[in-house]
């Protein structure tokens, strides 16, 4: 007979590491959060298991969570349309969130957000958000397909619960586990993952900022659609678009431009921050941040929604305000599709892009045999081949992952050694991967999916390797366009070079931030976007005789 109790075992199942959070969580609540479990015998058992283990155990670490629980085949989960076992259901009297599929690994993350948003509530969601999706007057039914093993998932899915918290009328979000819904997988033609469907109408693949989700979802189209309708609509000549006399444009609104905003309107600066997609950068779609000082383990999204909204406390931030032209002289023109700015001067903060191979195929393929994340779908292609394209460490660690789920692997990079550290060029070595040195991938080949890859050697021989997906691993490229226009000096390795003080090579035009290279993190984004500020202050007061800038104390 064993000697633990019920509650003993249950509390059992939840790692230690993570029970002081999660007991600390569940015990801020303000309002209870009911959870009713949908499970079958026979198909799915382990998983139906595991779902009921990890509900019962929230169940049992806070009195603020109810747990209801249901066969698949019962009146209930006729009433609530179940039709995929097992199936969680989150407060349902209130809202339509919901997991098919167990909510293992980095999907038990989206779940403990879920009940974190049900307990919440309104209060829970931006004031951009409830904007946004105000004017809603038609139904949405929003499914993020999601794996275990992908950390950008639960970003996408908590994106999709903020808003049927916020439209619960009008609103309803399921979080679909491709492990074990393999054959709904398949017919939504999911090849990576997050993959949104909205709708049956709109489908969009990876982790986005939650401005454009919502934005996507009131609209049923892309972005880059929208806004260029919205452009079309307005047909605004240059000519007639209003000036603005400003003293600082900050083009960028990750982490570097939204320090320099602060830093510069403390410096009695007049600014504002132009981003041409939602704020955050790379930070908004990074799904764990733990080295940011003053946050041990915090979530990219949240991270970016503190920092926004402390920049927001200072200056305005024009979201999905592309730059059209930039034009230097005594004042500095920057055009918008809104307005034209006249600055006294202009800071990029303008970010990277993943880099991809250019090559025929990649494009096609994208999201169906071409994919940039090892991690998030690796888990398609068990039992079958691939190919992993770089040289450096997330080359080297994607590769390693996918032998380690029974991946035929072989890992393709242009120079003759690895970039990678030395740890995991032994793993490498030890798991008996295959390379092929001195080569580059230049065509993906296939029909309706990746068949195989053409690989041209140094020598100038081509080798067709047969492989069922090509991930891609081979870094980042600065976005440089408006510092080429400018006329800003480059580095070798295409990033914009500064000097200590953020200064470029033209006068007046500074960058910080990814942008400018070396030590990428957020922390010296951070720190790089208010030392520009604090220099634009100083060349700004030194330059214009005229100016009227009100000085604060800023440390």
């Amino acid at each position: 007979m064993s000697t633990l109790s019920a509650e003993e075992k249950y509390r059992n199942f939840i790692p230690q590491e993570s029970l002081e959070y999660l007991e600390k969580l569940f015990a801020g609540f303000k309002r209870t959060v009911t959870i009713e479990v949908y499970t079958a015998e026979g198909e799915h058992r382990e998983y139906n298991e595991f779902t009921l283990n990890i509900c019962r155990a929230f169940n049992v670490l806070s009195d603020k969570i109810e747990l209801r629980e249901y066969a698949a085949d019962s009146e209930m989960a006729e009433k609530r349309k179940i039709i995929a076992t097992p199936t969680v259901l989150i407060s349902p009297d209130e809202y339509d969130i919901r997991f098919l599929g167990a909510p293992a690994g980095e999907e038990g993350r989206a779940l403990v957000e879920a009940l974190n948003l049900a307990s919440m509530g309104i209060d829970a969601i931006s004031d951009s958000t409830k904007e946004t999706l105000e004017p809603l007057n038609e139904e949405r039914q929003i499914k993020i397909f999601a794996s275990p093993t992908c950390p950008y998932c639960p970003g996408q899915a908590i994106n999709a619960f903020k808003a049927a918290v916020a439209r619960p009328d009008k609103i309803s979000a399921w979080n679909i586990s491709t492990l074990d819904n393999e054959n709904m997988a398949r017919e939504y033609n999911v090849g990576s993952v997050p993959h949104t469907n909205i709708n049956e109408e709109a489908t969009f693949t990876g982790l986005e900022p939650e401005e454009k989700f919502m934005l996507q979802l009131l609209f049923l189209k892309p972005i880059d659609e929208v806004i260029k309708e919205q452009r079309a609509a307005k047909s605004q000549k240059d000519s007639e678009l209003p000036y603005e006399e400003i003293d600082l444009v900050i083009v960028g609104g990750g982490p570097a431009g939204m320090s320099a905003g602060i830093y510069a309107k403390r410096s009695g600066l007049s600014c504002i921050i132009l981003e041409k997609q939602g704020i955050g950068g790379q930070v908004a779609l990074t799904p764990k941040v733990e080295n940011y000082p003053g946050f041990t383990n915090i979530q990219g999204f949240e991270l970016v929604e503190i920092l926004g909204s402390h920049a927001r406390e200072y200056t305005d931030i024009q979201q999905f305000s592309e730059v059209k032209e930039v034009k230097y002289g005594p004042r500095i023109e920057i055009t918008t599709d809104e307005k034209k700015y006249r600055a006294k001067g202009i800071l990029l903060a303008t970010g990277v892009n993943v880099r991809m191979l250019g090559v025929p195929g990649e494009d096609k393929f994208y999201g169906h045999g071409v994919s940039y994340c090892a991690t998030c779908d690796g888990n398609f292609y068990k039992g079958g081949k691939a190919i992993v394209v770089g040289g450096g460490n997330t080359a080297l660690t994607d590769a390693l992952h996918l032998k380690h789920l029974g991946i035929e692997t072989t890992i393709v990079h242009r120079r003759d050694q690895f970039r990678a550290e030395k740890v995991l060029q032994n793993s490498v070595e030890r798991e008996g991967i295959e390379v092929i040195w001195d080569s580059q991938l230049t065509e993906v080949i296939g029909e309706d999916q990746v068949e195989s890859a053409r690989i041209l050697k140094k020598d100038g021989t081509e080798l067709i390797k047969d492989t069922d997906v090509v991930f891609v691993a081979i870094g980042h490229t600065a976005n440089t366009e408006l510092a080429e226009k400018l006329g800003c000096e480059l580095r070798e390795d295409g990033f914009i070079k500064v000097d200590p003080t953020q200064r470029t090579s033209v006068e007046r035009v500074y960058a910080a931030g990814d942008v400018t290279g070396g030590v990428r993190q957020i922390i010296t984004a951070t720190g790089q976007g208010a030392a520009a500020a604090l220099t634009a202050f100083d060349d700004f007061t030194r330059l214009f005789s005229d100016s009227k800038i009100e000085t604060k104390n800023i440390w």
